[in-house]
């Protein structure tokens, strides 16, 4: 290799290291009081208000000198004479200092600048406003005063090598293509520039990549000088935002400042990325095909998740899961008796029993009148069953195969309903109506032949033909895996010397949680937790070859939408429309003999009946 072409190899090393180390420097977590601008600000129903109650970081305000008064307005015909930059801004912010007691802008102490549109001949503007502000001048003396507001003067501002004539209270907006000098820099605050310069994109589906390399470009452009950068003319779109954030814009524009707060104010807890993917089991296929007669079902049901659900799971591990791997597939329409929108006592007590029933009715139908469930079905059949979940034992969905109420939160006498379920195992959260206040419960629990047991690996103690319950101390959710290590053991349980087969019923009940509180990550951690237990189910039936695995939901939770992702990073972005369950149909996966009876779209009390109906 000749000299020459190593001194340009160094050049192309040196420059990639100068690109890296840029790009690290400006990796930011974006928050509203860092990243964020009210474009035409003044145009709010409320001016200032609305930004400033939001928590921004930077306002625009256009301006025009008319008879040695500063008008804000969009237009000059548009001027409304009351409109002056005292009476919308500096008044509103000066009595908000005053108000917060502290000399800052924000009482928590976040920072705060205004960028002003000089719209008329700029120097004439610039020194009436150095005129106005020289009272309260040290409000703006960023260089003196941390906390002080930091004014940006754009559009008819004077020329680079004049902003030293101008109070060092002003900064200045960079334009591309100017080359400053390293003292004019000095009063460069940022660099803006019109999104149109770059692309014709209008904010929906994604920019093309060669518009994305030139804005990509010009963005680290302007890192590489310290420097930070913002568009304005994109679209106001999530989709434009997020775009943004991927190539370090510093400022997000917007004309919805609310709307802009509420998405970055729940950005951290609408992404994820995984930190490893795992391997997915591959299905043979070979008993899932024909109408051979399974011996035994499992029942897999992921409370909370809907399709969304499911796929943000599936793109954090790369592009695969366990429940993806299924070749007959369907949807469950969840609506309960008396709503469209089902509750969990509801949705569950379908998927047990066959019967569509009330919001928060057990086991009941919609008059109140108690109908049989799948263990108690089976056991009339001669089948043993079982039931898990990382809920408590006594919530809605484990609870709606074996008791028998009217309200979901009777909690004392849903745990007493044990007594009366002929199910062989029961694995899931403690609750205090089995604690020390409430021995007569446990008691007669335990005196209708059940054996009870602390943590799942005291399950190996109990004799095979024993009834179990087995509580599962209730550890945090982040850490809660139960049903990943209650698995194995309940199919050695109910496996062992089995001779007419089983049923078993096994909750994800977390995914649920995560749409309640709107937060990806349980969402996404709960829902692999759980589809490491559809490919421990799915290996078991290639194994056992009479095994039907059935995997749905007892409805969405959080309304999720995802509008970004990455495979191979593992990376979601996505947004809630809801803290509540929604009335989405949910997917329906089926694998092993039977399973073509679960195709297509079915109500989900066609599920508990055509288990039954095969396994007859």
């Amino acid at each position: 290799m000749t000299k020459k072409s190593n001194i340009l190899k160094m050049k192309v090393f040196m420059l990639v290291a100068l690109v890296c180390s840029v790009s690290a420097l400006y990796a930011q977590k974006y928050e509203v009081n860092k990243n964020t601008h009210s474009h035409n600000d003044y145009l709010q129903s409320q001016p200032f208000y609305t930004a400033h109650a939001n928590h921004f970081a930077s306002m625009e305000v256009d301006l025009f000198l008319v008879d040695n008064e500063l008008y804000v307005a969009h237009n000059k015909e548009d001027i409304d004479h009351q409109h002056t930059i005292e009476r919308l801004y500096i008044e509103p912010l000066l009595n908000r200092i005053k108000l917060n007691g502290n000399n800052k802008a924000y009482r928590d102490g976040g920072k705060l600048q205004i960028l002003i549109d000089l719209k008329t001949v700029g120097e004439p503007a610039m020194r009436c406003l150095e005129a106005k502000l020289k009272p309260i001048r040290h409000y703006f003396d960023v260089n003196n005063n941390p906390d002080a507001v930091r004014l940006v003067i754009s559009g008819s501002e004077p020329e680079a090598d004049r902003f030293k004539e101008f109070d060092e209270i002003f900064f200045f907006d960079g334009k591309r293509n100017i080359p400053y000098t390293k003292e004019e820099l000095k009063r460069v605050a940022f660099f803006s520039a019109g999104l149109q310069d770059f692309t014709k994109w209008n904010g929906l589906g994604r920019m093309v990549d060669e518009d994305y390399t030139k804005t990509q470009h010009f963005v680290d452009s302007v890192h590489q000088m310290g420097k930070q950068v913002r568009f304005w003319g994109n679209p106001d779109t999530k989709t434009c935002w997020q775009a943004f954030i991927k190539m370090g814009v510093d400022y997000l524009n917007t004309d919805s400042p609310a709307e802009m707060a509420k998405f970055l104010n729940n950005y951290e807890k609408n992404t994820y990325t995984a930190s490893s993917h795992y391997n997915t089991y591959m299905p043979t296929y070979k008993s899932d095909k024909g109408k051979a007669k399974p011996k035994n079902v499992i029942l897999l049901i992921s409370d909370g998740a809907g399709f969304s659900e499911f796929w943000a799971a599936a793109t954090a591990n790369g592009g695969f899961l366990n429940a993806a791997n299924f070749k007959h597939i369907g949807f469950s329409n969840t609506a309960p008796a008396n709503d469209y929108t089902t509750d969990s006592a509801a949705g569950a007590t379908a998927m047990a029993t066959g019967e569509k029933t009330n919001n928060r009715f057990i086991g009941m139908d919609a008059e109140g009148k108690k109908i049989p469930n799948l263990p108690e079905m089976m056991s009339d059949m001669g089948i043993r069953s079982g039931i898990i979940s990382n809920d408590r034992i006594t919530g809605a969905t484990p609870s709606s195969f074996y008791a028998h109420r009217t309200e979901r939160d009777q909690s004392d006498s849903i745990a007493s309903d044990l007594r009366y379920s002929p199910a062989s195992l029961v694995i899931g959260g403690y609750h205090d109506a089995f604690g020390a206040n409430q021995n007569a419960i446990l008691n007669s629990v335990k005196a209708s032949g059940f054996e009870v047991y602390q943590g799942i690996g005291n399950l190996a103690k109990a004799g095979k033909k024993t009834r179990v319950i087995c509580f599962d101390e209730d550890r945090p959710e982040k850490n809660f895996r139960l049903i990943e290590s209650a698995f194995d053991e309940s199919i050695n349980f109910l496996a062992a010397d089995n001779k007419k087969g089983f049923f078993l019923m096994v909750e994800g009940a977390k995914i649920d949680q995560g749409g309640h509180t709107n937060n990806i990550q349980i969402c996404i951690d709960e829902y692999l937790s759980f589809d490491k237990v559809v490919g421990k189910a799915l290996k078991f039936a290639d194994q056992d070859g009479e095994t039907l695995v059935i995997v749905t939901s007892d409805h969405e939770t959080g309304g999720l939408i995802i509008y970004d992702g990455n495979y191979s990073k593992g990376s979601v972005v996505g947004t809630f429309t809801t803290n509540d369950h929604t009335g989405l149909p949910v997917p329906l996966f089926s694998y092993g003999p039977g399973s073509e009876n679960f195709t297509g779209f079915l109500q989900n009390t066609d599920i508990p009946k055509r288990i039954v109906e095969i396994m007859k």
